[in-house]
């Protein structure tokens, strides 16, 4: 059987899904790119009986490890095999091998892109002899590829192809599904990795906002961006976007040199650019040696968006600064 995607006759994915959701002992999956969080979660559904085996290998680079995109590291953790391809030797097969009885195939990756963007085309066989022989190219793939357990220490962000394109085009249509299906904060998370992306995209940032400015109508319900402290050495994330509030968290921070006696803070917000929310000084420390835990940082937001930054000396001084405050409403 075949099956045609075209700009108006979406089904691909539908039939995916349908053979997936019968399927009884294992799927084997060679795809570049997965990005598809409806083809996902049904293997992650899938892993929850015992016995069934999922083994998958995708393209390691930006568009499969994207933010908002498929959690490989959960599928490792149901007992699923994973393994990276390389952009220096890239798998670019796209097929799957349910139960070892059943073979897709065709031009179709797993992604929104493929699903809503391309003219795409997949091939369903029950061919034993084809499927034998899909099923042997497929070990023989994997034998070449390192089986992965931690997804964090081997995964790649550099682009396998001009990605920028690809992937706001697969986040807006993902936004899209989001959105259909009532998950806003989901949504807003994905239109800010859009705008990271690009960010002169007024329809997105319009759309963000009211996202924002729905959840947190009568009282702030969630943080509305990222908010870190930026070192002397980079920025480092305080409190994540759409955090649940309220929210307290506690951060260090370091002397820089052997003869410090003050600490310059500043407070940032991250939604799409690096923006200072906040810049002061705790002045009249004790000086200690380079790289000392010196200052503990106390950040807080609370139901009506109001962010509060106590800074303390550690080491013995007990001294606190006074409570720095920022109205977040006034940044949306």
């Amino acid at each position: 059987m075949q099956i045609f995607n075209n700009l108006q006759d979406r089904v691909i994915q539908d039939r995916i899904i349908s053979l997936l959701e019968q399927s009884t002992s294992n799927v084997k999956i060679a795809v570049t790119w997965f990005t598809n969080l409806e083809l996902f979660n049904i293997l992650l559904k899938k892993l929850e009986t015992p016995e069934y085996k999922v083994d998958l290998i995708v393209l390691n680079d930006r568009i499969n490890n994207k933010r908002e995109g498929a959690d490989f590291q959960k599928l490792i953790d149901h007992k699923g095999n994973f393994y990276y391809s390389d952009t220096q030797k890239m798998v670019h097969h796209k097929f799957c091998i349910i139960d070892d009885k059943i073979l897709i195939t065709g031009s179709y990756n797993w992604t929104y892109y493929a699903e809503q963007r391309n003219w795409e085309n997949i091939l369903i066989l029950e061919d034993s002899e084809i499927v034998s022989a899909y099923i042997q190219e497929f070990e023989k793939v994997i034998q070449h590829h390192e089986k992965i357990e931690n997804i964090a220490s081997k995964r790649k962000l550099d682009l396998g192809i001009n990605s920028n394109e690809y992937l706001e085009t697969d986040y807006t249509i993902q936004a899209a599904r989001e959105v259909k299906k009532g998950n806003d904060i989901a949504a807003a998370k994905i239109y800010t990795e859009i705008l990271k992306l690009n960010n002169k995209q007024e329809e997105i940032k319009k759309a963000r906002i009211e996202i924002v400015s729905k959840i947190n109508n009568q009282r702030f319900e969630v943080c509305p961006f990222e908010i870190g402290i930026l070192y002397k050495n980079g920025y480092a994330t305080a409190i994540p976007a759409f955090t649940k509030l309220p929210i307290s968290v506690i951060k260090g921070g370091r002397t820089t040199s052997d003869t410090a006696t003050s600490l310059q803070v500043t407070i940032q917000k991250y939604d799409y650019t690096h923006t200072n929310l906040l810049t002061f000084s705790f002045d009249n420390l004790k000086a200690c040696p380079n790289g000392t835990e010196k200052i503990e940082h106390t950040l807080t937001v609370d139901q009506n968006g109001i962010l509060t930054i106590v800074c303390r000396e550690l080491n013995g001084f007990n001294r606190i600064k006074p409570a720095q405050r920022v109205d977040l409403k006034k940044w949306l």
